[in-house]
Formats: structure tokens, sequence, C-alpha cells
């Protein structure tokens, strides 16, 4: 075994050297395939242009498909035009990895600099399968909760907001009951018209965004490996969170049930301008508040997902992404080198600058939530630790699962059926479209 990894690093070391001698070589292209837009484009650019001037010679080509990504993705590889690089998302590993469409990247980490150890253990581990390394982690983030202080302060829960302080950790006995009561209390009518315009909360319809609470009720989805869905994503405790979460919506407590099916687009509006109390998201919707938070205009706490009583803490779910180079890249070498930079300390360190996710690097997250004056980093960064990646990072076509488990509240919500009975009916078509 020795001897084997042994050839694999000198054989690394000796494609990575043959591409560092060519680097001032012209008329070389690279192709990196990403889904960013707007101002997240703008900073890969930066990133690309720093690889570029560190190679006279290469340019890099971002080529962005923020809508049919991976169909495209896998099209281009499929019919031997793939990018030399391309992000590849957390649900998307199984995916591209069971299909041999990316590179086994762990004979080249040591002539890369990439120590899985700098990173964070779960993200790493979502682009791991035994001693193989598929992508190099870019950044990721923890479901959390967005908390709107002045929204509680008014609605006079004390007892909530000194645990709030940034980057004071999790307030003790943070249950579903006592953000059910400091839900309740901010709900009001503020213009007398007899219609409540202050929310506890916004529903969270879409598995990615309420699978948290399953698992923070000491249950789960799936089987453990991911074998099947029955029992688990109908179970008692996926049972408790699903009445839980529609209790807030029958009760008023959320917007009305016309955002079950089409989802909520003024979320983050009405949050910022105290209309709602809470948001659950991701460090994604970060950005959408520095605006705010720099001119005193908000004032954010970061909150981990309340949790069962029966639990001690709540479980959160990370989703995370990494660069991947496909097996029939036309510049291998160059690729793999490339992708190695896009991973770096000073990528991510460029990256930053847009706060739509943590760097997957512990150094460079510790770097930019020490120089944040809010706290908002550091209380992200600590609510990384319990959490767990998405099943989607072990179980392929994922999203088929998330598309029929969005019914199962839905159903509740807009026709009114039973949890169990739709929970159930929908663990069944899982297991049958799965061959569980």
């Amino acid at each position: 075994m020795r001897s084997s990894r042994w050839k694999d690093f000198v054989l690394a070391v000796l494609v990575l050297a043959a591409a560092a001698c060519s680097r001032g070589e012209a008329g070389i292209t690279l192709r990196v395939a990403l889904w960013a837009g707007g101002h997240e484009l703008e900073i890969e650019r930066q990133v690309a242009d720093r690889y570029e001037a560190l190679h006279p010679g290469v340019r890099v080509v971002l080529e962005s498909a923020p809508n049919g990504y991976e169909e495209r993705l896998l099209t281009s590889i499929a019919a031997g035009r793939p990018p030399d690089v391309y992000l590849m998302d957390s649900p998307d590993v199984p995916t591209f990895v069971e299909r041999g469409l990316a590179l086994d990247l762990a004979p080249y980490r040591e002539a890369l600099g990439f120590r899985p150890d700098s990173v964070f253990g779960q993200v790493a581990d979502a682009f791991r399968r035994g001693e193989s390394m598929f992508a190099l982690p870019k950044d990721f983030t923890p479901m959390v909760l967005y908390a709107n202080r002045d929204v509680l302060t008014a609605a006079g829960v004390e007892g909530l907001l000194p645990a709030m302080s940034p980057g004071a950790g999790p307030p003790p006995g943070w249950t579903w009951e006592d953000f059910r009561r400091a839900a309740e209390a901010v709900v009001a009518d503020t213009d007398g018209d007899g219609r409540d315009d202050v929310f506890g909360f916004d529903f969270p319809r879409n598995l990615y965004q309420w699978i948290p609470f399953v698992w923070s009720a000491g249950g789960d989805i799936l089987a453990p490996g991911g074998s099947g869905a029955a029992g688990y994503l109908d179970g008692l405790e996926a049972l408790e969170a699903y009445r839980f979460l529609t209790a807030l919506a029958e009760d008023g407590l959320t917007p009305g049930a016309q955002f079950v099916q089409q989802g909520d687009p003024a979320r983050e509006a009405r949050f910022a301008s105290g209309g709602q109390a809470f948001l659950l998201s991701g460090h994604w919707t970060l950005p959408v508040f520095r605006d705010l938070l720099g001119a005193g205009a908000l004032d954010l706490a970061i909150l981990p997902i309340p949790h069962h009583p029966s639990q001690a803490a709540a479980t959160s779910v990370l989703y995370a992404s990494g660069w991947a180079v496909p097996p029939n890249a036309r510049e291998l070498r160059r690729a793999i080198d490339l992708a190695g930079f896009l991973a770096s300390p000073e990528a991510q360190r460029i990256r930053a600058r847009s706060g739509l996710a943590i760097p997957s690097r512990m150094d460079v997250a510790a770097e930019i939530a020490a120089a944040d004056g809010t706290g908002v980093e550091a209380a992200f960064i600590a609510l990384v630790e319990g959490a767990r990646m998405t099943w989607g990072a072990r179980v392929r076509d994922f999203s088929r699962i998330e598309a029929l488990a969005v019914e199962i509240m839905d159903r509740r919500l807009v026709r009114g059926e039973s949890l169990t009975a739709s929970s159930a009916d929908v663990a069944r078509r899982i297991d049958a479209q799965f061959g569980w």
C-alpha cells in the first residue's frame, strides 16, 4: 500500500511539474463551469484573473449556467466537450462520482498543497469516498435561524434576548416550545386593518429547509446508509416535525397558505423591514442584509434551529460545493493545477468578499470571522459543529426525493389531508422509484 501511494505521489508531482514548466506557453484556454451569477460571478472572475496573472499565457473562461446547470454539465462531459474544471454541488456528488465523471484528486493533494485536515471535516467528507477525493472543497453553509432582534424586543420576549448577542452561542433550552412562544409573541396587526402584518416565521416548504427539524426530533428521512424511506420519512419523529411546522401555519404564526405551493418571494424583505421575527436560511442570504447591518438598520442575530424537547440540541444540515475535474478534460494537467488554485487559501480569501458562504478552509473562515465586527460570521461557524451533510451527498438522484417530499405538508395545508397518510404515501412512492 505504501509503495502504491508513493508511486501516486511521484506521478502527481511529475504531472504538476510538467504543467508548471509549460506555464509560459501562449494560447492555453481553460474552461470552468459553474452556476454563479451577478456579483458572485464578478468575484469568481477576480479569482480567475489572479490565476491568469500567476500563469502568463493561460486564459480562464468562466462558463456560467445558473439554470439547468447539472443537465448541461452532464451533457457536455458525455459528448466529449467537458470543461476543464467544474463546480460540484454536494447533492451532485453521487451522480458524478458513480458515473465516473470526476477525477480522483487524492494523488495530487500534496503536490497541490491541499491538506484535508485544513478543511471543516464534514465538508471534506462530502467529496470523499474511502481514500479518494473527487472535489476540492470551495465553501459551504449550515442552515440557521436569522433573528430580527428589534421585532423580538418590541414583543417583550426578554427571556430569549440575552442569549442572542452575536457569537454568544445557542440560547439555553432552545426547544420547539421556546421557539413557538417567541413566534406567537410577535404576531400583530400594526395598522389596525384586522389582519396580522407581523409574523413569527415563514413556512419552510422544501425538504432542504425542514430536514433539520426531523433530525432535531431524533428522527431521519432515510434508513441508515440511505436504503429506504418507509419507516423513516413517515416515522414517529418525522411526523412530530411535520405537525410542529404545519401547526405554525395553521395557527397564523406564518403568512397565509398562498405561500405554500409557490413559495414566499417576500420573506427576506418582510424579515428585514420588521414584519417577521425569524427566517430559516443559509449563509447565502447574508449579503441581502449586509448594507442594513452596516447602516445599523437591522439588529440581526444568528441562532441554531430549535430542537424537540427530547433532544439536547439541534442537528442542522450542511450544503457545500467543491472544484472537480472531469477525467476527459482536454487540458488535464493544467485543469488539476487550476482546481488546486480555485480551492487555495488565496482564492478563498478573494471569494469571501461575496459573503455568500463560509470558506471551507478553517483558517480562512477564522480570519473572516475575526474581521467581522458584527459577530455574525463567528455565530455561523459556531453552528457548524454537530451539523450533518445533506443526504444528497450520498444518495444519487436525491432531487427526486426532494420533489416528492414537498407534498407531505402541502397536502395537509392545502387539502387538509392527514400527515400520517401523506407521509406514508410519499415514502412508499420513493421506495418504489428507487427500488428499495
